[in-house]
């Protein structure tokens, strides 16, 4: 089922930049108003939801719910009575007694929201969140998938919402005798509700319409970061073929959907019967009036539209429909968009730098840029004054990265091993075997090549581990390493060599839990498993490590160079509000130490004393080096730590990598054919299957390669 929703999800997103059909209508009656461009803008991997396709899923939400105990109020209601703009005759019709569903009438009523930016503070975000009235536990609710209870504009919004639901339903029905019931709600308190938590700043629209799906009052289902993708291919599917809107995908979308799969149904759920109850915290008493007249004066100056323009002017997104949302990155808009596809999503943080998109007049978007930076390649640490950072203590030698020159081939062998017409004929015949002592043998088949190179997928460090050994051991590339001045080091060396799991131990209570002592003698006896006898890792000049933490690769150099501890990161720490380069590196000094304990152990003090001069790794590790870097795109992060260690000089990458660099797919079949022709591979090119081998015979490889 998910294979034919995803065929669906890449037709309709790829329509983005159709300069046609992009600017065909999708969804229109009158409640909503979009175009495929917009759904496409929205629903694309990073993609973000506006005023106006959020518009179409809380219309769609209160179709699906209508007549039932819950009901969700359309957005732009919503929107309506955050601005106090109550006597609107859409709020009015609602909050009637003559309405075809009164809200006394339910248990719970939930109110998709938007809560703009400051103008004064534009560099905060908006955000959408739910606002929740609880008439079955008499509460008005805060279900945020991003502030805590104690976020003091998250209670802002909560309580202007809530002082207008409650003067609106002490209105309803007064010209007619009628009332709702009961009659008033003030006494109704305000509560924080624990919900799923965002690890990015463009998902919170995704967040709140899931929210509004499954919120009954009581629970709601379990879902995280890593199902997002997912939410956004069964929610797009379902949304074109639920028959609201009679959508005839062929012929506007250009594609064949097929029979329906039925997941516009109620009862179906992307996540079955996994659900949870949230906690419920009261939010105290406090005096919300200086919060009501700052929201009060904002919404003023959203509606006055006499601001200055100035070279920092924010839009009046709120007001006129447009993209209330943020954008993170200026090389998210790939047109390559299908290679950002996949089960996982690389977070893309959350900090008060996060920047806004500005809609213009043709419904794109165009990003407020920050201003360039003039900071060298290297760019060091706020501990440490950045004179220091040309003060090389040796001469950085020139150095020339490896050519692949099997590319083409590669690409061709790699395009039909993760074509779905050999995945379907020969997808679980092995490829590739590589026997373990210490454990069952590594099968590497079609789909498991899908998993490791397929659209959107990471890397797994035992396949970075091997593709390293590739290099070790290939003729072309032994000159990058031959020298000795360069060693690059396992994947494994930090998880297993110097003992440092790449998450952290935490107790019942989710507490973190001290990480266990390091036994540089037992790391001694493992070293040689781990560096060959040529490599000496006192003489060398970068040691390379590729750094595995949290679901992201990224490289560490041991620099005697420069003398210092250069940290290159592909991904853009510009929007989690619980981590950032620094947090995500906290332990590099506990690891360098590690791997000082265990150079000493094995080569000896005098010797380690020798050849390392003064520097001093403790502080040095501290006050790293960041060498500046591309971005990477979603889940490239191991393609691109893999391409920097074969690529870093000591002062720069000696590869002109751009952010989100299309070549990613290059690097790829050059993995998989270092993968399929490894000397260690235990399954040689004849026991493929005949698709395979005939595809090599005809672009000239034989059956032998290695």
């Amino acid at each position: 089922m998910m294979i034919k929703i995803k065929e669906v999800y890449e037709s309709v997103c790829k329509l983005r930049k159709d300069p046609i059909r992009s600017k065909q209508t999708l969804f229109r009656n009158d409640h909503c108003d979009c175009t495929i461009g917009q759904i496409a803008e929205a629903f694309k991997p990073n993609g973000f939801l506006c005023s106006l396709t959020v518009s179409v899923g809380t219309y769609l939400l209160g179709q699906k719910y209508k007549n039932s105990d819950k009901m969700v109020v359309p957005y732009n209601c919503s929107r309506q009575i955050f601005e106090r703009n109550l006597n609107s005759r859409l709020v009015r019709n609602i909050f009637s007694v003559d309405a075809p569903e009164r809200l006394d009438h339910k248990k719970v009523i939930l109110f998709g929201t938007f809560d703009p930016p400051d103008p004064c503070a534009p560099h905060v975000p908006g955000h959408f969140c739910v606002v929740a009235l609880n008439l079955e536990k008499e509460r008005f609710e805060l279900l945020d998938s991003l502030r805590d209870i104690n976020d003091p504009d998250g209670k802002k919004l909560l309580h202007t919402m809530a002082s207008g639901i409650k003067k609106l339903w002490s209105l309803a029905g007064n010209s007619k005798g009628d009332h709702f019931h009961p009659k008033s709600i003030d006494h109704f308190k305000l509560h924080y509700v624990n919900s799923p938590r965002q690890a990015t700043a463009h998902d919170c629209g995704f967040f709140m319409l899931q929210i509004l799906d499954s919120y009954d009052g009581e629970s709601m289902c379990l879902f995280s970061q890593k199902d997002i993708l997912n939410i956004r291919m069964t929610m797009l599917y379902s949304w074109l073929t639920g028959g609201d809107f009679n959508i005839d995908l062929k012929d506007v979308l250009g594609v064949d959907p097929g029979p329906s799969l039925g997941i516009e149904e109620d009862n179906f759920s992307l996540f079955e019967t996994q659900s949870f109850t949230p906690e419920v915290q009261i939010i105290p008493e406090e005096n919300f009036d200086s919060l009501v007249s700052k929201t009060n004066k904002i919404i003023q100056r959203l509606h006055s539209n006499t601001r200055k323009s100035s070279s920092k002017k924010v839009p009046d997104t709120a007001l006129k429909g447009k993209a209330d949302v943020v954008l993170l990155d200026e090389d998210d808009d790939s047109d390559d968009f299908v290679t950002q596809l996949g089960k996982k999503l690389t977070a893309k943080p959350i900090t008060k730098d996060v920047r806004r998109c500005s809609p213009t007049s043709s419904d794109d978007f165009e990003t407020q840029k920050p201003k360039q930076s003039s900071a060298k390649n290297l760019v060091l640490s706020n501990k440490r004054p950045t004179k220091l950072s040309n003060k090389f203590r040796e001469e950085v030698p020139n150095f020339v990265p490896y050519v692949f020159p099997h590319l083409s081939k590669a690409k061709q062998m790699m395009e039909l091993i993760l074509s779905k017409e050999y995945i379907k004929a020969h997808g679980s015949v092995p490829l590739v075997k590589f026997s373990n002592p210490f454990d069952d043998p590594v099968l590497i088949d079609a789909k498991y090549m899908y998993k490791l190179f397929g659209r959107c997928e990471m890397l797994e460090s035992d396949m970075m581990d091997r593709i390293i050994n590739y290099w070790k051991d290939d003729p072309g590339m032994k000159y990058i390493f031959e020298s000795g001045s360069r060693v690059l080091m396992s994947p494994h060396t930090i998880p297993y060599l110097l003992d440092f799991a790449p998450f952290k131990l935490r107790d019942s209570k989710g507490n973190p839990l001290p990480r266990r002592p390091f036994d540089v003698k037992s790391a001694a006896n493992m070293f040689k498993h781990y560096v060959r006898p040529n490599e000496n890792l006192l003489k060398a000049k970068l040691i390379i490590i590729p750094h595995f933490m949290h679901e992201h690769h990224s490289v560490y150099v041991m620099n005697k160079y420069t003398g210092t501890l250069d940290i290159l990161d592909t991904r853009r720490y510009t929007g989690l509000a619980h981590t950032s380069r620094s947090r995500h590196h906290e332990d590099r000094v506990e690891i360098i130490n590690r791997m000082v304990a265990l150079l000493k152990q094995v080569y000896g003090v005098a010797e380690f004393n020798k050849y390392n001069g003064n520097i001093q790794w403790d502080v040095v590790a501290d006050r790293c080096s960041y060498p500046k870097t591309p971005a990477q795109g979603a889940n490239e992060c191991g393609f691109y730590a893999l391409r920097i260690c074969a690529t870093y000089g000591g002062d720069k990458i000696a590869d002109n990598i751009k952010n989100q660099d299309r070549r990613v797919e290059d690097w790829k079949a050059e993995y998989m054919y270092q993968l399929l022709f490894h000397s260690k591979n235990e399954i040689l090119a004849e026991e493929w299957p005949s698709m395979l081998k005939d595809l090599m015979l005809l672009i000239g490889l034989g059956y032998r390669c290695n």
